[in-house]
Order: C-alpha cells, then structure tokens, then sequence
C-alpha cells in the first residue's frame, strides 16, 4: 500500500513540475536549442534572443535539446 502511495505521489510531482515547465516554455520569448553528435557532445546551438533576432553557430543534428528562458521587461 504504501509502495502504490509513494509512486502515485512521484507521479502527482512529476505531473505538476511538467505542467509548470510546459507553460513557462511557450510564453518566454528567448529560445534555445543544442545540438549534440551520436556521443553526446554539443555540436552547435541556435538562439532567438530576446529581440528577436537569431543567432547560431556550429552543426544543426537530428539529437538536439530545447530551453526556454524567460526575458527581462524593458524599462
């Protein structure tokens, strides 16, 4: 009983920390994605930057990871 409790509670955790990662994600207007090879090592990185305006460098990859970051309001 107290196996189903504690994996029901892992589940309610890691249901609501993805919930609250899925809606800072799309609202932030900076982005960030890195690529990595078949071994792991990043290859490359392209951003839109707060402004806008984009920025990247190296090689884009099939094998990649996305960040969402939050940008300060203007003054």
């Amino acid at each position: 009983m107290r196996k189903k409790l504690a994996l029901a509670l892992g589940f309610a955790a890691l249901a609501a920390v993805g919930a609250a990662v899925a809606a800072i994600g799309p609202t932030g207007p900076g982005q960030i994605y890195t690529y990595y090879d078949a071994n792991g090592t990043v290859v490359g990185q392209s951003s839109i930057h707060c402004d806008g305006t984009p920025e990247f460098w190296g090689k884009a990859t099939k094998n990649y990871g996305v960040g969402y970051y939050i940008c300060d309001p203007e003054p």
